[in-house]
C-alpha cells in the first residue's frame, strides 16, 4: 500500500456498530449457528451479548430483514428465513471499510442512480414531481436549521425512485437505503466541514429541473456528476478505473 492509500484510507467512512453486528449475525447463520426458521436470541439478550444499545441491534435486524435472511413476527420474534441467504442480493457482504470495494460499491451506486434519474424525467406525473421538490424543499431547511439533512437527502432520492414509476427500482432504491446510509451521513458531514454544503444543493437543484424539464440526458449527467462529487467528499479516489 502507498502512501497515498494510507492517507486516503483515513478518510474512509467508520463502519457503524449495526453494519458490524449484521455481519456477525449473517456470518453465524451462514455457518449455521442458527438454522433457518429458527429464533434469534430476544433484543435484550442481544444487546446483553454486544454490549450496545436496543437502538443499534434494531438497525442491525432491520438490515438483515431488508436482505431477506431474517423475518419478524408480531408476538413470536424474530426467526432466520426459511429462504436460503444465498437467494439475497450480496451488496450485504461488501465490506466497505476497504477502499476499493468501496469504490467498487460507488461506481454500482452511480449506474442505478442515473438510469432512476433518467427514468423519472420521462416518466415523472406533475404530483410526483411535486414530491420531489418537497424533499428539495426540506433539504434547504435542514441546511437552514444547521442539521446535516440525511433523511431529507434520501427522501429526495425515494422520491426519484418512485417517479420511475418501475416497483423494481423503488424497492431496490429502499434495500440501497438501508446499506449505504453511513455513507450518505459521511459525504454530507464533510461537505459541510469543508463548507460545501452549497454546491451539493446546487447539485440537486440540477437534477430537479432536469427531471422537471423532462430531460433525461440532463438528468443522468446531473445524477452522475451528483454521485461522484459524493464520492470526492468521501476522499476516495474515483468510483471507477478512469477515476474521477
Amino acid at each position: 500500500m502507498t502512501e497515498t492509500d494510507r492517507q486516503i484510507r483515513r478518510f474512509a467512512p467508520p463502519r457503524s456498530f449495526a453494519d458490524k453486528i449484521a455481519d456477525i449475525l449473517r456470518n453465524e447463520i451462514y455457518r449455521g449457528v442458527f438454522r433457518p426458521g429458527e429464533r434469534l436470541p430476544t433484543e435484550g439478550k442481544l444487546c446483553s451479548t454486544f454490549g450496545v444499545s436496543r437502538a443499534v441491534v434494531r438497525e442491525a435486524i432491520s438490515a438483515l430483514k431488508q436482505d431477506g435472511i431474517l423475518e419478524s413476527y408480531q408476538g413470536r420474534g424474530i426467526f432466520v428465513s426459511d429462504r436460503p441467504p444465498e437467494a439475497t442480493f450480496r451488496l450485504a457482504t461488501a465490506d466497505l471499510d476497504d477502499l476499493e470495494e468501496l469504490e467498487r460499491v460507488l461506481e454500482f451506486l452511480i449506474a442505478h442512480e442515473t438510469a432512476a434519474t433518467s427514468l423519472a424525467a420521462e416518466r415523472r406525473t406533475e404530483e410526483e414531481l411535486q414530491q420531489i421538490k418537497d424533499a428539495l424543499d426540506a433539504m434547504n431547511a435542514a441546511i437552514t436549521r444547521n442539521e446535516a439533512g440525511v433523511d431529507e437527502d434520501l427522501a429526495f432520492h425515494a422520491a426519484i425512485s418512485a417517479a420511475t414509476n418501475n416497483e423494481f427500482f423503488v424497492s431496490f432504491n429502499a434495500f440501497l437505503e438501508n446499506r449505504v446510509r453511513h455513507l450518505i451521513r459521511e459525504a454530507r458531514a464533510n461537505s459541510s466541514r469543508a463548507g460545501l454544503t452549497k454546491y451539493v444543493q446546487q447539485e440537486h437543484d440540477e437534477i430537479y429541473a432536469a427531471i422537471e424539464a423532462r430531460d433525461r440526458d440532463a438528468a443522468r449527467i446531473a445524477a452522475e456528476r451528483h454521485l461522484r462529487n459524493a464520492a470526492e467528499r468521501l476522499r476516495l479516489r474515483g468510483t471507477s478505473r478512469h477515476g474521477v
